[in-house]
């Protein structure tokens, strides 16, 4: 089963008597950039192409506030427009007070 009388021989690792001398690998370098094919030389240039100066993007009005002809107050806000008369702008200005105020108030709390 076992072979206990059997003589033991290590193995054999690499040392480095075993790595090639560096001179070969420069030697094999220098022969193979020789064998190399050089691009053409260049015999015209090409023109640079002409650039552009980028046009400006036209302004995007974001919002807008104003009055109509017949006294109401229109605010458009993107593709949206909103037109009211003067009872419904102070009802509109109120109740931003309102929720302006109850914002302070929740910071104080926060705080």
């Amino acid at each position: 089963m076992f072979d206990w009388f059997k003589k033991y021989t290590r193995p054999k690792y690499p040392t480095w008597g075993d790595v090639p001398p560096w001179d070969a690998d420069i030697k094999k370098v220098g022969e193979d950039m020789n064998n190399i094919i050089p691009f053409p030389e260049a015999k015209s240039i090409p023109p640079m192409p002409q650039t552009v100066a980028p046009q400006p993007k036209p302004s995007l009005t974001c919002y807008r506030i104003g009055m109509t002809d017949d006294r109401r107050v229109s605010m458009q806000i993107g593709y949206n427009e909103v037109t009211m008369n003067s009872i419904g702008l102070q009802q509109l200005i109120d109740q931003l007070e309102l929720f302006k105020s109850q914002i302070e108030e929740d910071e104080e709390c926060d705080a």
